[in-house]
């Protein structure tokens, strides 16, 4: 695998929503690691462990992809939907968008 230089930049990722994660009644327990703290019913997902381990998974995807191996984007929240479409698009992805209500 090539090792890339990506630019994590935590700021951007808090402005983003990244730390967002999933309600405290719908999570596994093997993410107790990643979480660091719950909020209004929320877990909020660490992003300094995201931010070190999200290069790698960058240059796994990058790697993948220059083989051609197709991906699924998937968003699991209404908000994300927007961001989601952006991203496919950004990446060239072969648009097959369905809203899961």
């Amino acid at each position: 695998m090539t090792r890339r230089y990506w630019n994590i930049n935590l700021e951007e990722m808090m402005e983003a929503g990244v730390h967002f994660g999933h309600g405290t009644r719908k999570w596994n327990p093997k993410m107790a690691p990643y979480i660091s703290a719950k909020r209004k019913g929320i877990h909020i997902t660490n992003l300094t462990i995201t931010a070190r381990f999200l290069p790698e998974a960058c240059d796994l995807v990058f790697d993948a992809a220059s083989r051609g191996k197709q991906f699924l984007i998937v968003g699991t929240k209404n908000k994300a939907v927007d961001s989601v479409e952006w991203a496919a698009i950004r990446a060239r992805c072969r648009q097959h968008l369905h809203h899961l209500k």
